[in-house]
C-alpha cells in the first residue's frame, strides 16, 4: 500500500508453533530499505489457527482471517484485526464468521486457499473467504464469503 503521507507498507502472515498461531508482519518501505515496522503472533488460547490471509485498508487497519480448530471443536472461520490506534504488534479480540459443524475424517489436507482482500469501491471493506464443513466426512467442504470493516475507516 502507498499512503498519502508517503509511507509504503505490505502485510504478510503464516502459521507458527504447536498448537499453531497466526504470525503476522507489517513491512515498511518494501521497495527501498524494507524493515519490519511491527509483528505479532495471534494465539489467544490453545486452539490451532492456520490458513491465514491478511490485508490492509486505506487508513492502515489490518485484518487477518484464518481457520481455527481443536480436538474438542470442529473447524471454524474467524478473523482478528487492529487499527493504527492499537499498540504496535497487538491484535483485537477475534470474531467468528461461522462455526463449522463437521470435521474431515481421513484426509490429511485442509484447503488450498483463503483470501482477504479490500473492496476497491470504498477501500475500507474487507472481503474474506475460507472453507468449513457442515458434517463429518471428506471432500464435502463449503465455502464462506464474509465482509466487514473497521468503524474508523470512512
Amino acid at each position: 500500500r502507498h499512503f498519502s503521507d508517503g509511507h509504503e507498507a505490505l502485510v504478510v502472515t503464516h502459521s507458527i508453533g504447536k498448537p499453531s498461531g497466526v504470525r503476522w508482519y507489517e513491512i515498511r518501505s518494501p521497495g527501498a530499505g524494507p524493515f519490519v515496522y511491527q509483528q505479532g503472533t495471534f494465539q489467544p488460547d490453545s486452539n490451532w489457527r492456520w490458513m491465514g490471509s491478511i490485508a490492509m485498508d486505506k487508513v492502515g487497519d489490518i485484518a487477518v482471517g484464518y481457520s481455527v480448530s481443536s480436538t474438542a471443536m470442529h473447524p471454524a472461520i474467524r478473523y482478528t484485526g487492529r487499527t493504527p490506534a492499537d499498540a504496535l504488534g497487538s491484535m483485537e479480540a477475534e470474531k467468528t464468521i461461522i462455526q463449522g459443524s463437521g470435521s474431515q475424517t481421513s484426509v490429511n489436507r485442509w484447503g488450498d486457499y483463503t483470501s482477504m482482500v479490500i473492496d476497491p469501491a470504498d477501500d475500507c471493506t474487507f472481503w474474506y473467504t475460507n472453507e468449513y464443513l457442515t458434517i463429518n466426512g471428506n471432500h464435502n467442504w463449503h465455502t464462506r464469503i464474509a465482509s466487514f470493516k473497521f468503524s474508523n475507516c470512512q
